[in-house]
């Protein structure tokens, strides 16, 4: 479960919030936050492109440290895959939160796609941020992502570029993986794609690969029996990997592509593509 921990505080704990209110001093105690870097200023700047202030919205993931305030928000929603139990027995594992400093979820998916929770047609944006690309069913959660929007509505999405990390090695995921995984309704990695997982997975120094410097790309992290012992493992349990890989371009891609075989009907309405010394993409996907 640490690892878990670890995961969770890297995805969060340095989101600030787009427009955070100055009655932050007066709010509860919580932990340090921590000092704003250029990655943070970028996903501000992509989010304040749009104005959502008065938007109602929906947050996945948001744990100890939500992007989207309420204070500055105050019709944003939370949910994640997790119960609430969860995660505070995840924060008791590690020192950087308090179990009071989870936020209260609105919503709790287990195995259950937005569109089975959520009311359709009822949400001006949807936001996460490093989600998608562990979702088994892309398709899937497009679809649901696609039903809860209003017409008009916002996908706001940060992704991992597989160019600059630890998916270097690994190929594009592509339409007939993604229209199997779709038929198979899968609700959990399926053991061929833990085995690509761990079988590529490399340590990378992605300020280094930007750099050009020849010490940039490590060793692979995995050897070829401990990966085939994740996979293993995902015929009986879910294991959490990277079900979907791309890079920027790769992505906008895709998304036209599942435009053109109707299986959504959102669009990219923005990209901002990974820069140096960066690993993520910024993409906001629009319902007609």
């Amino acid at each position: 479960m640490r690892h878990l921990l670890r995961r969770f505080s890297s995805l969060w704990m340095v989101h600030p919030s787009p427009s955070r209110a100055s009655s932050d001093a007066s709010l509860k105690p919580g932990p340090t936050p921590s000092k704003a870097r250029p990655k943070d200023a970028l996903r501000k700047k992509f989010l304040d492109s749009y104005s959502l202030a008065g938007c109602r919205g929906l947050e996945i993931g948001p744990f100890c440290r939500p992007v989207f305030r309420r204070e500055s928000y105050p019709e944003i929603l939370y949910a994640d895959v997790k119960s609430e139990e969860f995660l505070k027995r995840l924060v008791r594992k590690g020192d950087t939160y308090q179990e009071e400093d989870i936020v209260p979820l609105d919503y709790v998916l287990g195995n259950r796609h937005l569109d089975a929770m959520v009311a359709h047609g009822t949400l001006d944006f949807v936001f996460c941020a490093h989600v998608l690309e562990h979702i088994p069913d892309m398709i899937s959660s497009l679809q649901g992502i696609e039903r809860v929007l209003k017409p008009g509505g916002l996908y706001l999405c940060f992704f991992p570029d597989r160019r600059f990390t630890y998916d270097i090695d690994r190929p594009t995921t592509t339409l007939a993986q993604l229209e199997a995984r779709h038929r198979a309704q899968l609700m959990r990695p399926d053991p061929a794609t833990v085995l690509e997982h761990f079988t590529f997975n490399r340590n990378v120094d992605t300020g280094k690969l930007w750099a050009g410097h020849n010490d940039a790309i490590g060793e692979r992290r995995f050897t070829s029996e401990r990966a085939q012992e994740f996979a293993q493992q995902a015929k009986r349990s879910y294991v959490d990997v990277h079900c979907n890989v791309f890079s920027d371009s790769e992505f906008s891609d895709m998304i036209e592509t599942l435009g053109a075989e109707r299986h959504i009907s959102l669009r990219v309405d923005r990209m901002v593509a990974t820069r140096a010394p960066f690993n993520e993409f910024h993409v906001a996907l629009r319902k007609p």
